[in-house]
């Protein structure tokens, strides 16, 4: 489902946070956007807030103060924090509060409960559990279950990976992956990792100073280190080495996978 975004701004005690934010994100495509205030920005698809001025359009439908609610059927944002999220006490109930709250109607909500947990790889135990004394990779999986519940065309990841360990990044990885891939699902990454930003995302958005300053591929972007160096944008690792190897003369071409890299590296070095 694509999103287009017109002219929108947003401003606080008359300070602009952010101004003529003109953009147009791709259905069954993973985005991602860093730079200032794009939790801001990610929370006005959601429908969260409203921007002062502009129109945002989800699909074929406008944004509007009456639809708000109905429009956030379609989009999910998944936030940073899991327990910032949760507003009862069992996974079940939790769900069951979800769908009281967005008004969804459907006569096997039992079975969707059970095959969101599936999706993310819980089994059905999970509806009896506490949420609050699950590990935070669980955390993280239940609140993902939970948004899919309502099958939502857009998704939206707020700084997925903090406090995961190596094991449960790979989860959330390939569940994201999975997402777009089998599911088609619009995926958002909003995070100032560039590592994680590099490897995932199709696109890329960057925000400075209240504007946008690049939409455009990922790697087309990441690639450019003039442009990265001049704005004081983080430079993805794997890039950044291969910037330097080039520099001395190595024949490698640029990588998003860590494996082609070493092959690459193997190859010609």
């Amino acid at each position: 489902m694509e999103i287009v975004l017109k002219n929108i701004g947003y401003q606080y005690k008359n300070k602009k946070i952010l101004e003529k934010i003109n953009l147009k994100i791709g259905p069954g495509k993973i985005t991602g956007i860093t730079g200032n205030n794009k939790t801001l920005l990610v929370e006005m698809i959601n429908c969260l807030t409203v921007p002062n001025y502009g129109e945002i359009k989800i699909g074929q439908e406008i944004v509007t103060q009456q639809n708000r609610i109905e429009m956030r059927k379609k989009v999910c944002l998944v936030r940073q924090c899991p327990r910032e999220q949760f507003f009862t006490d069992t996974v079940q109930e939790e769900m069951i509060f979800l769908v009281n709250r967005l008004g969804y109607q459907n006569e096997n909500i039992a079975q969707k409960m059970l095959e969101s947990l599936k999706l993310v790889g819980l089994s059905p135990k999970y509806l009896e559990k506490n949420l609050f004394k699950l590990s935070s990779g669980e955390q993280k999986l239940v609140q993902i279950a939970i948004s899919l519940l309502y099958s939502p065309q857009i998704i939206i990841f707020d700084e997925p990976f903090v406090e995961l360990d190596y094991t449960n990044k790979k989860k959330l990885t390939n569940l994201i992956k999975m997402l777009k891939d089998h599911y088609h699902k619009t995926i958002i990454i909003s995070s100032n990792d560039s590592n994680l930003l590099y490897e995932l995302t199709d696109d890329l958005v960057i925000l400075k100073d209240s504007k946008i300053i690049a939409a455009d591929s990922t790697e087309k972007i990441y690639q450019d280190i003039k442009f990265l160096l001049y704005n004081e944008i983080d430079i993805p690792n794997l890039v950044l080495f291969t910037h330097k190897a080039k520099q001395k003369k190595a024949k490698i071409s640029y990588h998003r996978d860590l494996r082609d890299l070493i092959k690459d590296v193997y190859k010609h070095v």
